[in-house]
């Protein structure tokens, strides 16, 4: 009996020694793990459950928030559509309170579809402010500037370009030499973006700087701009040329006649890049026609111009410039010659205009009147047409800018899909042009080869 005491007292206090000094860790290890497996598995579903709920919840959000956004979007749209039915019945505090409400509906948001209202409603606020009978330029200034503080900074395209036009717009507010540093300002910004996503709008503040320059008569500085944006092209070689660019061309050629400087290239870049367009013939004589007539007779010139452009009625030519000009001649028979043969061409382009107005009173009579019989009808309607013909040059060549009524812009539409489907659906990167809501002012850059598009 002592020797198997003695055994099992001895394999007892090995094993003592042995737990004590870790020589069975591994198999408690082993066991632990394979007692906790079952535990694990049944954690892994538990984690995995979890995850599903969690998916699911995100899908639901996912699901919900862009009915939210189009269920806020719509309330937008429909706040500034009724604003507008106030605006047009001049209810102009109930137009301004909903204007304001917009406002407070979209300045905490961070997305760009929704800013967007948010610059359209200030914008029609300074619009409202700055118009009659309000006329609070400076309330109108501080609405521009709430847009241009919240974008500033933005990394999103469309809100920048809402930041330039705002910008604009306010500058257009101050001072022509505020505009024109404002074009200089915004030309130097954008023109260093990377990626290059404001060509367009650059080519297009060159183009309406070059105006601004001209109404300030700074010509040789117009000339100047108006030749970076031709000068872009030709290195490229493109052989259809924007419109901005086509227009360039024949100002530059006006320009180089006003101010004594050859126009030879430009009229050599007319001759190649825009023979085909209607305009460019008429316009070349014509312009042809007036550096002549400052030293040389040129009735024969214009005969042959009525002749060969005999249905061109300068739809989109401006005058002034070489009005200006004419007047300021020293030389007394050039400035005759001149003025002769500019009330030559402003005959011919308003006699369409009255053509028109004597085509719409024939369809539209006076049954009063025309019950009883008028033996001079014929002759009160001509004389009627060219005094109205003649009024009308004394008013151009006066320079007497017939201003757009306010507003006159699309965004005043009743009509929803009129207008808000092109700015906010941000799917959409047809962006709204930025000059047709700005009126024509002498502040303004009209350009003289399209007055229908109001450049920034």
């Amino acid at each position: 009996m002592l020797k198997p005491l003695i055994f099992i007292l001895i394999l007892v206090t090995l094993l003592a020694i042995g737990i004590h000094l870790g020589l069975f860790d591994e198999t408690i290890k082993r066991t632990t793990t394979q007692s906790s497996l079952p535990i694990k598995k049944s954690s892994t579903i538990k984690e995995d459950n979890i995850k599903t709920i969690t998916t699911h919840k995100e899908i639901t959000v996912k699901k919900r928030q862009p009915n939210k956004d189009n269920n806020l979007s719509n309330e937008l749209k429909e706040l500034l559509r009724v604003a507008s039915i106030h605006f047009q019945k001049s209810e102009d505090s109930e137009a301004f309170n909903i204007y304001d409400k917009v406002i407070q509906l979209t300045q905490n948001s961070q997305d760009p579809k929704i800013l967007k209202f948010f610059a359209e409603a200030l914008f029609r606020k300074a619009t409202l402010d700055n118009i009659y009978p309000n006329n609070d330029t400076e309330s109108a200034i501080e609405d521009y500037s709430k847009v241009i503080e919240k974008f500033n900074n933005s990394d999103n395209t469309e809100l920048l370009k809402l930041y330039i036009e705002a910008r604009l717009k306010q500058a257009r507010l101050q001072s022509q030499d505020n505009l024109l540093s404002t074009y200089d300002e915004l030309i130097k910004r954008f023109g260093k973006d990377k990626e290059q996503r404001f060509d367009k709008e650059i080519e297009e503040l060159q183009f309406a700087q070059s105006f601004t320059l001209m109404n300030s008569n700074n010509n040789e500085e117009a000339m100047e701009v108006l030749d970076k944006i031709i000068t872009k092209y030709q290195k490229r070689g493109d052989k259809k040329l924007p419109q901005t660019v086509q227009y360039s061309i024949l100002n530059n050629i006006e320009l180089s006649i006003i101010t004594s400087n050859d126009d030879e290239k430009y009229v050599d870049l007319a001759n190649k890049y825009l023979s085909e367009n209607s305009d460019t013939a008429p316009l070349l004589d014509m312009l042809k026609i007036m550096k002549n007539a400052q030293d040389l007779d040129q009735h024969d010139a214009i005969d042959k111009w009525m002749k060969e452009h005999k249905d061109y009625h300068f739809p989109d030519w401006d005058f002034s410039d070489l009005s200006e000009w004419a007047d300021n001649m020293e030389n007394p028979e050039g400035k005759k010659r001149i003025k002769e043969y500019l009330d030559t061409f402003l005959k011919q382009k308003y006699s369409r205009l009255n053509e028109n107005q004597i085509v719409n009173s024939e369809e539209t009579p006076n049954l009063e009147i025309d019950s009883y019989p008028n033996n001079y009808e014929q002759d009160s309607k001509e004389e009627n047409t060219e005094q109205q013909i003649n009024e009308t040059i004394k008013e151009e060549s006066s320079y007497l800018y017939e201003l757009n009524q306010y507003p006159n812009d699309d965004s005043y539409e009743t009509d929803d899909n009129a207008y808000y489907p092109n700015i906010y659906d941000t799917d959409n990167q047809v962006y709204p042009n930025p000059y047709k809501n700005i009126p024509n002012d002498p502040n303004d850059g009209v350009t003289h080869t399209n007055n229908n598009v109001t450049p920034y």
